[in-house]
């Protein structure tokens, strides 16, 4: 009886899954010494070919956005620099990325982002919330004959 009991609730219990990365972007997975190298690194590697414009805003949500990081190293390691894909070493990789995240306006954190895509698969790629810049009407602004 103990048996299955055990047995019941070890298969029962919730597990994450590859469809349901347990972070996301939004809580702080980079550090900002890592951005800092990342710029620096994109600088040097990646900025004689692609503008900040380019992998920030609307052309990196519709790109990344519900994707993982664990995608985007792939990406990059197997893809880039152009010229020379694979050519820098995963921890070049993982900082350009949180440089990344960084120019999309996603927060920093205390921990550095992993060079290990199976780590990066965990963290699901949010992007924050877009502010409402439409004007607003005045509370007491009311309709004549209302």
């Amino acid at each position: 009886m103990k048996r299955t009991l055990l047995l019941f609730i070890i298969c029962s219990a919730p597990r994450a899954t590859a469809q349901t990365p347990a972070r996301a972007t939004t809580g702080g997975v980079y550090s900002a010494p890592q951005a800092e190298r990342g710029r620096v690194a994109y600088a040097g590697f990646c900025r004689s070919c692609h503008s900040p414009a380019s992998h920030s805003g609307t052309t990196f949500e519709k790109i990344w956005k519900g994707k993982t990081l664990g995608d985007l190293f792939g990406y990059l390691t197997a893809q880039m620099p152009k010229n020379d894909p694979g050519s820098l070493n995963p921890d070049q990789y993982a900082d350009v990325m949180a440089y990344l995240l960084k120019m999309n306006a996603l927060p920093a954190g205390k921990i550095e982002l992993p060079a290990d895509s199976a780590q990066l698969a965990s963290i699901r790629i949010e992007l924050p919330a877009k502010k409402n810049t439409a004007p607003r009407a005045h509370p007491t602004t009311r309709k004549k004959g209302a």
